[in-house]
């Protein structure tokens, strides 16, 4: 006999789920993009700079970005706890308000409907600014190893800033056409 499996169609939806595996598919694309950047910065050879990016792109997509969200899941527990506990902040019920819920609420957000069918993507844009912040901090550790940089390296660190603006610039400009299309479709 096999067992029952309840499902709970308004149980929300866990953005990894959505988030990740568009990173992977971008995984390729971003490590080239990212190569070129950083070899035309950093003066590597072609296969330095896609070897460490490879490598650096890889590691914050398989690491940086479930930690990343799981960071914010875990501020949004944190934050719906303290909310549980405050009939003042339950309470609250104005547009800063609800603002302010939506960013904390990023990780996890409700069943969207078709009403809201913007609520996808707005969790996306929102996210894009911790899997960045995240992105940038493991792939310069990585790229300032490959390279053999010294121990704190302006240079490596810049350029895989700037490589990661450029990139995320482009997924958050998709982003944001993908949202504006489903407000004005939706």
């Amino acid at each position: 006999m096999s067992p029952t499996v309840l499902l709970l169609a308004d149980a929300g939806i866990p953005m990894i789920a959505v988030t990740f595996p568009l990173m992977l598919l971008l995984l390729i694309p971003v490590i080239v993009a990212e190569g070129f950047l950083c070899k035309k910065w950093l003066g590597l050879s072609t296969w330095e700079a896609m070897k460490s990016n490879a490598l650096s792109n890889l590691a914050s997509t398989i690491v940086g970005v479930p930690l990343a969200w799981a960071i914010m899941f875990g501020m949004e527990l944190a934050a719906f706890g303290i909310v549980d506990r405050s009939d003042a902040i339950r309470n609250w019920h104005s547009p800063i308000a609800k603002v302010i819920w939506f960013f904390l609420a990023l990780a996890w957000i409700g069943p969207p409907s078709a009403a809201n069918v913007w609520l996808i993507p707005s969790a996306i844009l929102g996210l894009l600014i911790p899997f960045f912040l995240v992105s940038c901090l493991i792939e310069y550790f990585v790229v300032r190893f490959m390279v053999g940089a010294s121990e704190v390296d302006l240079k490596v660190r810049v350029a895989v800033r700037n490589a990661n603006l450029v990139t995320y610039g482009v997924m958050f400009f998709d982003t944001t056409t993908w949202l504006v299309f489903a407000y004005l479709h939706g």
